[in-house]
């Protein structure tokens, strides 16, 4: 089939949409002649019926409707990239891949910085437990909790936190005392999702006679977290994703007792990535924003 005129395809297009040829003209700015004319030239050009003509108005006819439905699609399309060309700012995607505790606690209080720096970056953040696959998958930038050995990646050290004691200070009213590490078997111990951080806290700091294994497992660091907001029990908390909880006094940090966490936080890309400006600038933003976190540790030198 020879290629067919825009202008038919764009009058069909209006008339479909309005069932009426004056309508159309209307919308078109021409005469109700001029669309009729040239809707009759794309039905013999294909050979089809493409409207049923009623007293008052249109109604497509089956080979209508489906190219009535292709038209819409085209011009629709056609519509969106002119509108692409046509904006001065060409907006780019940014997907990072990190766990939840991170996202929210210490990436989404920094949108605002961030947007201010990449105005033209639309950021999508996935949060999942699973270590993200950039062969397989559309991500740009992942920040991974672990020990920095990420063979084929860019690896760059964020920070390493510091674990401590937290609770409500409604959980400190009216019950039992808690002044030394002991007074911990008197109150009900939060957990992530496993009794890891409890036993070796309580193991740096030379606690003996506290049962690590007792209390509620909460699934993960943000209900954790949430529970001991709502005075649920005494958690181990990251200082730097409490941090805006301290600062507000919504949590307390119970003992002055520190322990380093094992593991850092590392933000990786692939090493090709780092040539696309946006992706090495949002690197950067993220190691500038780590060292901004005076409440935590460096991590060690690899």
């Amino acid at each position: 089939m020879k290629r067919i005129p825009v202008g038919p395809l764009r009058a069909f297009d209006v008339a479909a949409r309005n069932l009426n040829l004056s309508a159309a003209a209307e919308e078109m700015n021409v005469t109700h002649a001029a669309v009729s004319r040239q809707v009759k030239q794309l039905e013999e050009r294909l050979g089809v019926k493409l409207f049923e003509r009623l007293p008052r108005g249109l109604r497509l006819t089956a080979q209508g409707a489906l190219l009535a439905e292709g038209t819409r699609a085209a011009f629709d399309r056609l519509a969106s990239a002119l509108e692409d060309v046509s904006t001065p700012t060409v907006r780019r995607k940014l997907t990072i891949s990190t766990f939840s505790s991170f996202n929210a606690r210490w990436l989404m209080p920094r949108l605002r910085s961030f947007s201010m720096l990449f105005p033209e970056v639309d950021l999508q953040v996935n949060t999942s437990a699973q270590l993200v696959d950039f062969a397989r998958e559309d991500v740009d930038i992942g920040i991974r909790f672990g020990t920095g050995n990420y063979p084929g990646l860019h690896v760059m050290p964020l920070f390493r936190p510091r674990e401590i004691v937290v609770c409500s200070p409604s959980l400190l009213k009216g019950g039992p005392p808690l002044k030394t590490i002991n007074d911990l078997r008197h109150f009900t111990l939060l957990h992530d999702d496993s009794h890891r951080s409890w036993i070796r806290w309580l193991e740096a700091v030379g606690a003996k006679d506290i049962n690590a294994r007792r209390g509620i497992v909460c699934g993960d660091r943000n209900s954790m977290l949430q529970a001991a907001l709502t005075g649920q029990g005494v958690a181990i908390a990251s200082e730097v994703f409490a941090a805006s909880e301290l600062a507000a006094g919504r949590l307390v940090k119970v003992f002055e007792n520190e322990v380093t966490s094992e593991y850092s936080i590392y933000a990786v890309c692939l090493p090709r990535r780092l040539t696309d400006p946006m992706v090495s600038g949002v690197m950067a933003w993220l190691e500038q924003e780590s060292k901004s976190s005076h409440d935590v540790h460096p991590p060690p030198a690899e």
